[in-house]
This record gives C-alpha cells, sequence and structure tokens, in this order.
C-alpha cells in the first residue's frame, strides 16, 4: 500500500474518532448522531438546535469506497432541523423539507438511518429518510463501533426519539 492510502485512510479514521470524541468523553453531555447519505463526495452538514438556535456540523464521510457517506457528530441533547450541506468544491446546498426535525438523546448512539437526497426541479434538495436500527448492523465497522455498550437511539426525522438501553441492543443487534 503506498503512503497516500495510508494517510487518507488515517485521516479518514481520525475524522470518524474526531466526530464521537465528545460523545465518548462525556456521554453525560452529549449523544452521537450517526447516519448514512447518498452523497457522490464527501461534504459537511449544518444542523441547528431548535431550543437554542446554535449551529453544529455533521460530518459526512465516504468510508472504503462506499457508495454512501455516513453523516457523524456528537452533538447536546434536543431537536435539531437539517439547514444545509457544503460539498467538497464549497457549494453550500440549502435542504428543505416539512418534517425535517431529529431528536438526539445524551449518552447514545443516536442513528438517524439513511437520507436519500434529490434536487428538486426549481433547485431546492428535498429528502427522504428511512430508518431501521437492525440495519446499524450493516454500518462500516468504524461507524457502528460507538454503539457498543451504549444506548441506542431511533433519530428518524419528524418523529420523537425512543431509546433501547444497551443490555437489550446487544441481544438484538450483531454490533
Amino acid at each position: 500500500m503506498n503512503k497516500l492510502m495510508v494517510l487518507t485512510a488515517a485521516s479518514l479514521l481520525c475524522a470518524c474518532a474526531s466526530q464521537e470524541h465528545k460523545f465518548l468523553n462525556d456521554p453525560d453531555s452529549y449523544g452521537l448522531y450517526v447516519a448514512s447519505v447518498n452523497f457522490d463526495q464527501d461534504a459537511e452538514v449544518t444542523v441547528q438546535n431548535a431550543q437554542t438556535g446554535e449551529n453544529a456540523i455533521l460530518k459526512a464521510r465516504h468510508i472504503n469506497n462506499s457508495v454512501l457517506a455516513y453523516a457523524s457528530g456528537s452533538l447536546t441533547p434536543g431537536r435539531y432541523t437539517l439547514v444545509s450541506y457544503v460539498t467538497s468544491f464549497g457549494v453550500t446546498v440549502p435542504i428543505g423539507s416539512t418534517n425535517g426535525f431529529f431528536e438526539v438523546q445524551a449518552g447514545c448512539y443516536n442513528y438517524g438511518g439513511a437520507y436519500d437526497f434529490e434536487t428538486q426541479a426549481d433547485g431546492t434538495v428535498s429528502y427522504s429518510n428511512t430508518t431501521r436500527l437492525k440495519d446499524i448492523e450493516q454500518l462500516p465497522r468504524t461507524v457502528r463501533e460507538p454503539a457498543v455498550g451504549h444506548d441506542i437511539c431511533d433519530a428518524t426525522m419528524g418523529k420523537a426519539s425512543e431509546r433501547l438501553a444497551a443490555a437489550d441492543a446487544a441481544s438484538l443487534l450483531s454490533l
């Protein structure tokens, strides 16, 4: 393997690790939000806490040449809305939806499922979201690994979050 491939792999692992750092070090104050997205390039997704108005960034990265990107970030508990994403070319794309919120719980691996973003005829971007907790098993190891030993929360768009205790998750999911 050449040096560039090793450095690229290392930087992807560091990017994933830095996204989960706050959650792993302070689970009483943060939850880890994870979702797969159909972006064809790496991106940064801006989300906004509905209670505080504070913006946060989810890093969406492709891992192991996957077609999908995996967005993740440590977030304080609360309800979040999708605001926009910035492509690796620096283009900011606003995101719109009628049910565009998800909830994050502290101390939880908040799984947002799979997003399918689509550009409309008028240039706006909409999306659909499907969430099956069983799909966590199919995530790349580095993305699903933080779920081990933690509660898992269903962070589906447009509905209240539901929590599954770590012991119950361990008996239902192969992580």
